[in-house]
């Protein structure tokens, strides 16, 4: 038979494999997941993508979805890919998708517990609202992702951001304070002798470079670029002593490349300053310079150039330039490159006094400078509605979030209450059957206790009654075996037991002996008397009830007590039988009920009948009729 404990242990167990069920999540890892090798892997993958993204934007969106097609990488992390290809391109609807995706992604508990994809998406968040122009966005994200740096103890890292955050100040309008960031950063990265150092150095004095050339501080950019050009020498002639092995140094084959853009870089800026001040030499000499690098060679290098020819008055050149960038544009003309144009053929146009022809460039300028703004407005419209509708389905998808989880709150305590419940069942349902147990062996112990007394009693009176004489007026002791309780003298159960109680042909003193004289005999005598005429079922009865039966003094019969019985009070020893005669009656007699008892056996008050019975026995006279045997 199962044991209540065994019970209990295999609920909870229930409960809880139950409680588990559903519970597995789903995995975390991001980017390629472990699977079975399939031939097309070595085609469709992150790598893959990443390798050719920069230079092929349109293949590597191809690879990005059949790899997310094939399974090798999950929707979110093809996202993140698409992302990153989108913020690298030059289109602006292409920045609002890197961006969009972006914001999303950042609410994904699942992808932001990994710091490394955290710190990606933020940088692809920066770089898009950074191409956007929408520097105060950009300062947000470039904010969040220095705390990133800072927190993993990134900290050259955490420098690159801050010229980053430096840059941007200036461009909202907080140019002293940007200023005093990235020189800031400046110096607290010289004399760092190894390599990651030194390029986030060189960054930081490329993003002076350009904020001092955008605000017209030509003079305070030349000794900037210089800088840049002093620690690529450096650098050139000392390689194996700035080795660190990070990610960002390039290999011995990629090195030359690595010098020659960034000395690209600042020998533009020191054409354009010089130019701007006048020193056409200086302008010159920079400008050669700059031709032989790869970015003077490049057709986006020679465009950005173009203005600081103009400066020069190599009209034809730029000119020449601008042919080059329309026939490449072809029909785009709606973007920045091709206001550009406009603009710098208006103004040669003045310069050569064509004042007429300058006239309908400034027009077509004005009017496309409108449409851009328009576009870019719109634009920033269409995000900010992007924004809001993502904003709002996220909002959505918390409410259903907040409503699943109240439901699983509310079903695990109903569960839990349930359980509780069942439990409290369970150990009621046990302590009712031990009560029940006890009762029944106390019920027994009750009987037996009673029978033996009786027997006894029965034993005694035989031993110790001298055998009654003819015509001497004692009254004969009959044993009472099964069903001689009382004398019945009606058919009637109830009566049958009561009658001695009511009957008034009350035996007198001549009925008995002559009663003895020490208090101690004297007390058996009167015990004997009592129980053996069940005087004790009158429910009157008392002291004065035994004067006048026996004729003994109330002092007499008060000292017999006192000192006879050790004690013992008279209306003790009588709630003794009655409650012994109460049990008999409930064995001999066992259809009557509880009242019927208690009037028969002489009680008065059913509370105290109860009260005494389980005072004596331990359990209700209703207990004991119930589970006796």
């Amino acid at each position: 038979m199962l044991r209540f404990r065994d019970l209990i242990v295999f609920l909870a167990l229930t409960v809880f494999l139950a409680g588990c069920t559903g519970c597995g999540t789903p995995s975390d890892k991001g980017g390629e997941e472990d699977r079975v090798a399939q031939p097309s892997d070595t085609l469709y993958t992150k790598k893959a993508a990443m390798d050719v993204y920069a230079s092929d934007p349109e293949r590597a969106l191809l690879i990005i979805d059949s790899a997310e097609i094939v399974g090798n990488l999950t929707a979110d992390w093809a996202d993140l890919l698409r992302a990153k290809v989108y913020a690298w391109t030059c289109e602006e609807m292409n920045y609002d998708t890197a961006i969009l995706i972006c914001e999303r992604l950042m609410l994904l508990e699942s992808m932001m517990e990994d710091l490394n994809t955290r710190e990606d998406v933020l940088g692809i968040l920066l770089n898009a609202c950074r191409m956007r122009k929408d520097y105060e966005q950009a300062l947000h994200w470039a904010v969040q992702l220095d705390d990133l740096h800072h927190s993993r103890g990134e900290m050259t890292e955490a420098l690159r951001t801050d010229a980053e955050i430096g840059t941007l100040l200036v461009r909202i309008g907080q140019q002293d304070e940007g200023l005093a960031k990235i020189d800031s950063v400046i110096a607290q990265l010289e004399g760092k002798r190894k390599f990651n150092e030194l390029d986030a150095l060189i960054i930081a004095l490329k993003r002076k470079a350009e904020i001092c050339i955008e605000k017209s501080l030509y003079a305070e950019a030349i000794p900037v670029a210089q800088r840049i050009l002093s620690e690529l020498d450096d650098y050139e002639l000392h390689a194996a002593s700035f080795h660190d092995g990070s990610v960002r140094e390039p290999s011995d084959d990629d090195r030359p490349d690595y010098i020659d853009f960034y000395r690209g870089k600042a020998y533009g800026y020191l054409a354009t300053a010089h130019a701007s001040l006048g020193d056409s030499a200086k302008a010159w000499e920079y400008l050669a310079l700059y031709d032989q690098t790869a970015a003077g060679q490049s057709l986006t290098g020679r465009f950005m150039i173009a203005p600081t020819l103009m400066d020069l008055g190599e009209y034809d050149r730029v000119l020449a330039i601008y042919d080059e960038v329309e026939q490449h544009l072809g029909t785009d003309t709606l973007n920045e490159n091709y206001l550009e144009i406009l603009r710098g053929r208006a103004e040669i146009l003045d310069a050569q006094g064509r004042l007429d022809a300058s006239k309908v460039y400034w027009k077509r300028y004005v009017a496309l400078n409108g449409h851009l703004i328009e576009n870019l407005l719109q634009g920033k419209a269409h995000l900010y509605a992007a924004r809001f509708h993502a904003s709002e389905q996220q909002r959505e998808i918390e409410r259903h979030r907040a409503a699943a989880r109240r439901a699983q709150t509310t079903l695990t305590a109903f569960g839990i209450i349930g359980l509780l419940v069942l439990l409290f069942a369970l150990f009621a349902v046990r302590q009712w059957y031990k009560m029940q147990k006890h009762n029944r062996i106390l019920a027994a112990q009750i009987t037996e206790a009673v029978k033996y007394k009786e027997k006894y009693k029965e034993l005694k009176h035989k031993m110790e009654a001298p055998a009654p004489k003819a015509g001497s007026g004692e009254v004969e002791i009959r044993p009472q075996g099964d069903g001689d309780v009382a004398s019945p003298v009606s058919d009637s159960p109830v009566a049958a037991v009561a009658e001695p109680a009511t009957d008034n042909a009350q035996p007198t003193s001549d009925d008995f002996p002559q009663p003895p004289q020490s208090d101690s005999e004297l007390f058996d005598y009167l015990r004997d008397l009592i129980e053996r005429e069940q005087l004790f079922l009158d429910p009157n009865f008392e002291r004065q009830t035994l004067i006048d039966i026996t004729g003994i003094s109330k002092n007499r019969i008060g000292a017999a007590f006192a000192q006879g019985s050790g004690q013992e009070r008279l209306t003790s020893i009588v709630r003794e039988m009655r409650l012994d005669y109460a049990v008999r009656l409930m064995n001999e007699q066992p259809k009557l009920n509880v009242e019927q008892v208690r009037v028969a056996s002489g009680f008065t008050s059913a509370d105290t009948f109860s009260r005494n019975f389980k005072a004596k026995y331990g359990m209700t006279p209703t207990a004991y009729r119930a589970n006796r045997r």
